[in-house]
């Protein structure tokens, strides 16, 4: 078995220390040590049995020659930047499956990402890397969604679909075929994107429309 940690302590990196339960379930894959945080109050804390081992300097001491990590923060800029954070300690990301997610063997996946149950990835996609795909998924032939993007529970991204880098999908979207989602926008849950939504932006609505521009970076 190898060593896992999970960088997040919070709702989502609680349930992916649920995903890694099911995982070794079905086959003993990880030994999870517990949790790193930056948040002081919830260092030496137990969460579900877990401990909270501190926050990311624990790597320095860190035996990393069986020791793998994942990022379970949901929102995308939270996520970019405590990534930027954690790359001076030459950490080795792990992706997390579950046993029930479909995945085509024509699919390309990157690093640090989380496949939740009952998520279908189809033929010709490609997944970027420190990206969370939450349960009951269906992401279509020849879609791309590129890093840090997190797409949330029950989401349809049809074929030939781009979701660009840093993007929300809020659950229960729907985004129609040969869409492009810009750069670290939002869909609000429910929407249904029909046409085009630039980068920078929070769109919402039947069909999908822009309301608010957001700040980069």
């Amino acid at each position: 078995m190898k060593d896992i940690v999970i960088i997040g302590a919070g709702g989502f990196g609680r349930e992916v220390a649920q995903l890694i339960e099911n995982i070794n379930a079905n086959e003993k894959t990880w030994n999870l040590l517990g949790f790193i945080d930056e948040t002081f109050e919830k260092q030496g804390t137990v969460i579900n049995g877990y401990t909270v081992l501190g926050d990311l300097k624990w790597f320095e001491n860190a035996n990393k020659d069986n020791l793998w990590t994942v990022c379970a923060i949901g929102n995308p800029k939270d996520k970019y930047n405590l990534i930027a954070k954690a790359s001076e300690y030459n950490i080795n990301y792990a992706n997390l499956i579950h046993p029930n997610a479909i995945i085509s063997k024509y699919a390309e996946i990157g690093i640090d990402c989380i496949i939740c149950c009952n998520s279908f990835i189809s033929t010709n996609t490609k997944i970027g890397s420190h990206i969370s795909i939450n349960p009951g998924c269906g992401i279509g032939h020849n879609t791309i969604i590129n890093d840090y993007a997190s797409i949330y529970w029950s989401v349809i991204l049809s074929g030939n679909v781009c979701i660009n880098e840093g993007c929300e999908i809020g659950s229960m979207a729907d985004v129609l075929p040969k869409i492009t989602v810009g750069k670290w926008s939002i869909i609000g849950a429910g929407a249904v994107v029909a046409c085009d939504i630039p980068e920078n932006c929070t769109a919402v609505g039947v069909p999908a429309k822009p309301i608010k521009k957001l700040l980069k970076g």
